[in-house]
């Protein structure tokens, strides 16, 4: 064995020591642990080795380094869950079905007081409003009720809705952009139901989406599908404490 292959094997016990101890609880969330020094004396081993593990371990969310006063356990660490958002055609066409959009309405209108500030503007500024209704196969799937400052999409009266979404115009012409999205089960309203073609009481998965680039906001939509016709299927990932994205 060569002294690479010591060094990565001794690594991988001072882990193992460390992890154990903090997994059956002996070491507690604040505790700190011992020195680099003491765990070089009780391995025998170089100090580069041990630093290499505890750094690897602070990576993986096990320690927090804290420069001066030592290594300590950390705390439960926070995860996110990340899913891609798919235009509504493209997610139609890979399931093998066929969509069609219902345009409800396309107009360009004066914002409400409350719109406006969803878009950080002045009262009765104007802003493009449009509702589709989505179709799989003729059956309604999803009702999408959007608005959009016209700055970022002047042709959007223009626009063939029931070819292109709105989504999808949107990612090609601002495609970098940052949004909050919430995500709620709903009870939607006699009309609601009544497109959607679902009987009352029946829980709707709302999504309400707003997005913002450093020129302002752009976008403000709220989405509705029937319970039965959602799910959204995503990854699992620890947040890196230095990651303030989703704070």
């Amino acid at each position: 064995m060569d002294r690479t292959e010591l060094s990565s094997g001794m690594r991988g016990q001072i882990i193992a020591h460390v992890t154990s101890r903090i997994m059956s609880g002996e070491w507690q969330a604040g505790d700190r642990i011992p020195s680099e020094q003491a765990l070089t004396d009780l391995f025998r081993v170089s100090r580069m080795t041990v630093h290499h593990a505890l750094r690897d371990l602070a990576a993986r969310g096990f320690l927090i380094r804290r420069a001066g006063s030592g290594t300590f356990v950390a705390g439960p660490s926070e995860y996110v869950t990340e899913y891609r958002h798919h235009d509504i055609i493209k997610e139609i066409t890979r399931r093998g079905g066929r969509h069609k959009a219902q345009v409800l309405r396309r107009e360009l209108r004066e914002s409400s007081p409350e719109e406006a500030a969803a878009f950080n503007m002045a009262p009765r500024e104007m802003l493009f409003h449009a509702i589709v209704l989505h179709h799989e196969d003729d059956r309604p799937i999803e009702l999408e009720d959007r608005l959009i400052a016209p700055r970022f999409l002047p042709d959007a009266m223009e626009m063939d809705l029931t070819s292109q979404t709105m989504f999808s115009r949107l990612m090609l012409v601002k495609p970098n952009r940052q949004g909050t999205e919430v995500l709620r089960a709903v009870t939607g309203s006699q009309r609601e139901m009544a497109l959607l073609d679902i009987d009352a009481g029946t829980p709707l998965l709302e999504v309400v989406r707003r997005t913002w680039s450093p020129e302002g906001v752009v976008t403000v939509a709220r989405m509705l599908r029937a319970g039965s016709h959602s799910a959204l299927t995503g990854s699992i990932r620890n947040l890196d404490p230095r990651d303030n994205q989703y704070r």
